[in-house]
């Protein structure tokens, strides 16, 4: 499994805002409740698509996908940190 340009270029993000840190703690707090999370997100599509979130619903919507997704993430977050920029 890969992960999503859309996930790296949040990886990214949250890199280079300092907030590597603080991204990889709330993912970790998350796993257990990601089925949680995700049907939540699933439940609030219709507001999003209102607000005009559509893209960043979906990308959320995706992260919260399966635990292997979350950990991919964490992966990505932390090779970032010590400085991989591939």
């Amino acid at each position: 499994m890969s992960l999503a340009a859309s996930h790296k270029k949040l990886a990214r993000t949250l890199v280079d805002k300092g907030l590597g840190v603080p991204a990889i703690f709330l993912i970790e707090n998350m796993k257990p409740f990601s089925v949680v999370a995700q049907q939540t997100l699933f439940a609030t599509t219709p507001l999003a698509i209102f607000g005009g979130f559509q893209t960043l619903h979906k990308d959320a919507v995706g992260l919260f996908e399966s635990r292997e997704t979350m950990e991919e993430m964490l992966l990505e977050v932390e090779r970032l940190m010590e400085g991989g920029d591939e």
